[in-house]
Protein backbone atom coordinates (compact mmCIF):
# COMPACT_ATOMS: atom_id res chain seq x y z
CA UNK A 1 0.00 0.00 0.00
CA UNK A 2 1.68 3.45 -0.91
CA UNK A 3 2.14 5.55 1.87
CA UNK A 4 1.37 9.67 1.45
CA UNK A 5 4.03 11.89 2.44
CA UNK A 6 2.46 14.33 5.02
CA UNK A 7 2.98 17.24 2.19
CA UNK A 8 1.24 15.29 -0.05
CA UNK A 9 -1.75 14.68 2.57
CA UNK A 10 -2.09 18.64 2.45
CA UNK A 11 -1.88 19.23 -0.67
CA UNK A 12 -5.19 17.66 -1.32
CA UNK A 13 -8.40 17.90 0.09
CA UNK A 14 -9.89 15.37 2.46
CA UNK A 15 -13.23 14.93 2.67
CA UNK A 16 -13.74 16.87 6.16
CA UNK A 17 -12.63 19.42 4.02
CA UNK A 18 -15.46 18.64 1.22
CA UNK A 19 -18.06 18.31 3.67
CA UNK A 20 -17.25 21.80 4.99
CA UNK A 21 -16.32 23.40 1.67
CA UNK A 22 -18.53 22.42 -1.16
CA UNK A 23 -20.88 24.43 -2.47
CA UNK A 24 -24.60 23.81 -1.22
CA UNK A 25 -25.59 25.09 -4.79
CA UNK A 26 -24.62 22.17 -7.26
CA UNK A 27 -23.33 19.13 -7.14
CA UNK A 28 -19.71 18.37 -6.34
CA UNK A 29 -17.40 15.22 -5.72
CA UNK A 30 -14.33 14.84 -3.71
CA UNK A 31 -12.39 12.30 -6.09
CA UNK A 32 -9.17 11.63 -5.12
CA UNK A 33 -8.14 14.63 -3.10
CA UNK A 34 -9.40 16.74 -6.05
CA UNK A 35 -12.86 18.37 -6.03
CA UNK A 36 -15.07 18.17 -8.80
CA UNK A 37 -18.12 19.96 -10.30
CA UNK A 38 -19.02 18.33 -13.52
CA UNK A 39 -21.56 19.79 -16.15
CA UNK A 40 -25.40 20.13 -15.28
CA UNK A 41 -26.75 16.47 -16.47
CA UNK A 42 -28.66 16.29 -19.87
CA UNK A 43 -32.36 16.24 -19.90
CA UNK A 44 -31.86 12.12 -20.73
CA UNK A 45 -29.67 11.71 -17.95
CA UNK A 46 -32.38 13.26 -15.58
CA UNK A 47 -35.17 11.18 -17.05
CA UNK A 48 -33.60 8.17 -16.10
CA UNK A 49 -32.81 8.84 -12.82
CA UNK A 50 -36.08 10.49 -12.25
CA UNK A 51 -38.04 6.90 -13.17
CA UNK A 52 -35.02 5.01 -11.21
CA UNK A 53 -35.05 6.51 -7.69
CA UNK A 54 -38.52 6.89 -7.48
CA UNK A 55 -39.33 3.38 -8.37
CA UNK A 56 -36.85 2.30 -5.95
CA UNK A 57 -37.57 4.99 -3.05
CA UNK A 58 -41.46 3.84 -3.88
CA UNK A 59 -40.75 0.31 -3.36
CA UNK A 60 -38.08 0.62 -0.30
CA UNK A 61 -41.04 2.89 1.61
CA UNK A 62 -43.54 0.24 1.19
CA UNK A 63 -40.97 -2.72 2.53
CA UNK A 64 -39.70 -0.08 4.68
CA UNK A 65 -36.14 -1.94 4.28
CA UNK A 66 -33.80 1.48 4.00
CA UNK A 67 -33.62 4.58 2.86
CA UNK A 68 -33.02 6.07 -0.54
CA UNK A 69 -31.11 9.20 -1.69
CA UNK A 70 -30.44 10.86 -4.93
CA UNK A 71 -28.11 13.02 -6.75
CA UNK A 72 -26.97 15.45 -4.09
CA UNK A 73 -26.48 13.24 -0.98
CA UNK A 74 -22.41 13.25 -0.48
CA UNK A 75 -20.75 10.07 0.76
CA UNK A 76 -17.61 9.76 2.54
CA UNK A 77 -15.97 6.65 1.38
CA UNK A 78 -12.75 7.34 2.29
CA UNK A 79 -10.22 9.66 3.41
CA UNK A 80 -9.50 11.44 -0.07
CA UNK A 81 -13.31 10.02 -1.59
CA UNK A 82 -16.53 11.42 -0.83
CA UNK A 83 -18.92 11.17 -4.15
CA UNK A 84 -22.51 12.13 -4.72
CA UNK A 85 -23.92 9.11 -6.28
CA UNK A 86 -27.13 9.66 -9.36
CA UNK A 87 -29.14 7.17 -6.27
CA UNK A 88 -27.83 5.36 -3.25
CA UNK A 89 -30.01 3.02 -0.94
CA UNK A 90 -28.86 2.28 2.59
CA UNK A 91 -30.09 -1.08 4.43
CA UNK A 92 -32.45 -0.47 7.63
CA UNK A 93 -29.94 -2.09 9.79
CA UNK A 94 -27.51 0.40 8.74
CA UNK A 95 -29.26 3.86 8.59
CA UNK A 96 -26.81 5.04 11.49
CA UNK A 97 -24.14 5.69 8.71
CA UNK A 98 -26.92 8.96 7.67
CA UNK A 99 -25.61 12.10 9.43
CA UNK A 100 -26.75 15.81 8.56
CA UNK A 101 -24.49 16.74 6.12
CA UNK A 102 -24.29 12.78 4.20
CA UNK A 103 -23.48 9.02 4.23
CA UNK A 104 -20.28 8.30 6.36
CA UNK A 105 -19.41 4.92 4.93
CA UNK A 106 -20.76 2.71 2.38
CA UNK A 107 -24.05 2.68 1.19
CA UNK A 108 -25.66 -0.91 0.43
CA UNK A 109 -26.16 -0.09 -3.07
CA UNK A 110 -25.08 2.35 -5.57
CA UNK A 111 -26.77 3.24 -9.03
CA UNK A 112 -24.69 5.93 -11.38
CA UNK A 113 -26.59 7.13 -14.96
CA UNK A 114 -23.52 7.67 -17.06
CA UNK A 115 -22.67 10.87 -18.80
CA UNK A 116 -19.95 12.23 -21.17
CA UNK A 117 -18.48 14.32 -18.39
CA UNK A 118 -18.43 11.45 -15.44
CA UNK A 119 -17.91 7.76 -16.76
CA UNK A 120 -14.44 7.72 -16.57
CA UNK A 121 -14.44 8.47 -12.92
CA UNK A 122 -17.54 5.97 -12.55
CA UNK A 123 -16.12 3.28 -14.27
CA UNK A 124 -12.69 3.84 -12.49
CA UNK A 125 -11.85 5.84 -9.76
CA UNK A 126 -15.42 5.62 -8.32
CA UNK A 127 -15.57 2.14 -9.31
CA UNK A 128 -12.94 0.89 -7.18
CA UNK A 129 -13.43 3.63 -4.07
CA UNK A 130 -16.66 1.91 -4.09
CA UNK A 131 -14.96 -1.84 -4.32
CA UNK A 132 -12.54 -0.44 -1.66
CA UNK A 133 -15.61 0.86 1.19
CA UNK A 134 -17.55 -2.02 0.78
CA UNK A 135 -20.37 -0.84 -1.49
CA UNK A 136 -22.57 -3.95 -2.01
CA UNK A 137 -24.14 -3.60 -5.32
CA UNK A 138 -23.12 -1.12 -8.29
CA UNK A 139 -25.35 -0.18 -10.87
CA UNK A 140 -23.20 1.76 -14.15
CA UNK A 141 -26.44 2.60 -16.55
CA UNK A 142 -25.93 4.18 -19.93
CA UNK A 143 -29.17 6.41 -20.93
CA UNK A 144 -28.54 5.87 -24.47
CA UNK A 145 -28.89 2.00 -24.80
CA UNK A 146 -27.46 -1.26 -22.77
CA UNK A 147 -23.89 -1.55 -24.00
CA UNK A 148 -22.48 0.32 -22.08
CA UNK A 149 -24.21 -0.42 -19.14
CA UNK A 150 -22.64 -2.84 -16.58
CA UNK A 151 -23.76 -4.29 -13.03
CA UNK A 152 -22.04 -5.86 -10.32
CA UNK A 153 -22.13 -7.37 -6.80
CA UNK A 154 -19.82 -7.40 -4.07
CA UNK A 155 -18.00 -10.95 -3.82
CA UNK A 156 -15.23 -11.57 -1.75
CA UNK A 157 -14.08 -8.00 -1.42
CA UNK A 158 -14.53 -7.29 -5.29
CA UNK A 159 -17.19 -6.48 -8.22
CA UNK A 160 -18.36 -9.81 -9.95
CA UNK A 161 -20.94 -8.97 -12.92
CA UNK A 162 -24.29 -9.51 -11.99
CA UNK A 163 -26.01 -10.86 -14.96
CA UNK A 164 -29.87 -10.17 -15.70
CA UNK A 165 -32.70 -13.34 -16.35
CA UNK A 166 -33.28 -14.96 -18.95
CA UNK A 167 -36.31 -12.46 -19.59
CA UNK A 168 -34.28 -9.23 -19.38
CA UNK A 169 -34.81 -8.70 -15.93
CA UNK A 170 -32.34 -8.00 -13.19
CA UNK A 171 -32.73 -8.94 -9.71
CA UNK A 172 -31.36 -6.70 -7.22
CA UNK A 173 -28.78 -8.38 -4.64
CA UNK A 174 -29.44 -5.49 -1.52
CA UNK A 175 -32.70 -4.75 -1.71
CA UNK A 176 -35.03 -7.96 -1.21
CA UNK A 177 -37.49 -8.35 -4.27
CA UNK A 178 -36.77 -5.20 -5.83
CA UNK A 179 -36.32 -6.02 -9.78
CA UNK A 180 -36.62 -4.20 -13.00
CA UNK A 181 -37.15 -5.24 -16.39
CA UNK A 182 -34.28 -3.97 -18.53
CA UNK A 183 -36.80 -3.21 -21.41
CA UNK A 184 -38.31 -0.29 -19.27
CA UNK A 185 -35.22 2.12 -19.93
CA UNK A 186 -34.62 1.92 -23.08
CA UNK A 187 -38.40 1.71 -25.20
CA UNK A 188 -37.63 5.18 -26.62
CA UNK A 189 -37.05 6.63 -23.26
CA UNK A 190 -41.03 6.55 -22.65
CA UNK A 191 -40.37 5.10 -19.32
CA UNK A 192 -43.52 3.53 -17.77
CA UNK A 193 -45.65 5.52 -15.59
CA UNK A 194 -43.77 4.47 -11.90
CA UNK A 195 -46.81 3.24 -10.71
CA UNK A 196 -47.44 0.38 -13.64
CA UNK A 197 -43.66 -0.71 -12.89
CA UNK A 198 -44.06 -0.76 -9.01
CA UNK A 199 -47.58 -2.83 -9.45
CA UNK A 200 -45.36 -5.16 -12.30
CA UNK A 201 -42.45 -5.67 -9.06
CA UNK A 202 -44.83 -6.30 -6.84
CA UNK A 203 -47.26 -8.73 -8.79
CA UNK A 204 -50.18 -6.62 -8.79
CA UNK A 205 -52.24 -6.57 -12.08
Amino acid sequence: MQTLSRVEVMERMTAADFFRDAPEDRKAELIDGVMIMPSPPLVIHERMQGFLSTLLRLYVEEKEVGEVFGSRTAVELELFYAPEPDILFVAKDRLHIIGEKGIRGAPDFVIEILSASTAQNDRGAKFHAYERAGVREYWLIDPYGPAGTEFYQLQEGRFRPLAPDAEGSLSSVTVPGFWIDLAWLWSGQEYPPVRQALNAIFGHP
